[in-house]
């Protein structure tokens, strides 16, 4: 703080002492040695708290810096973009997929359908030819 030496401290001490007298000088010893240690203790702890403060902003720079080479150097941001575009790619061909199973199941059901179709119009065919077929054989027999 001050820069005393012994010299000055004992000028100081040798005015005191005539000035206040051997009785007041030893409270007021105490009293300036108090204020003293009160104001040290008061400037470092301002000292403290302002390197705390220059720490702490230090610290966040030297974070956000980082954090921002990191984005860099990684290619995070290109990585994203390529998972998403990857993604999206996948899911348009697996909905074309989708779609093709889906025509050749219903092409398929048609298929069987028309199928049913014909076979129940063959079955009819038949009964009505069987039909046609009965009387005339009974009229053989």
């Amino acid at each position: 703080m001050f820069d005393m030496g012994f010299l000055e401290l004992l000028v100081i001490g040798i005015i005191a002492l005539i000035v206040l007298g051997p009785e007041r000088l030893p409270k007021a010893a105490r009293a300036v040695g108090l204020w003293v240690g009160k104001a040290k203790q008061g400037f470092e702890s301002i000292k403290t708290e302002i390197d705390r403060e220059l720490k702490v902003k230090e610290l966040q720079e030297q974070l956000a810096q980082q954090k921002a080479e990191l984005e860099q150097s990684s290619g995070l941001d290109s990585l994203k973009q390529d998972f998403e575009q990857a993604k999206n790619t996948i899911h348009s061909e697996a909905n074309a997929l989708q779609n093709d199973f889906d025509q050749e199941i219903e092409q398929h059901n048609a298929s069987i359908l028309k199928a049913e179709n014909a076979v129940k119009q063959e079955q009819t065919e038949l009964t009505q030819e069987n039909q046609l077929d009965s009387p005339n054989k009974n009229k053989n027999d």
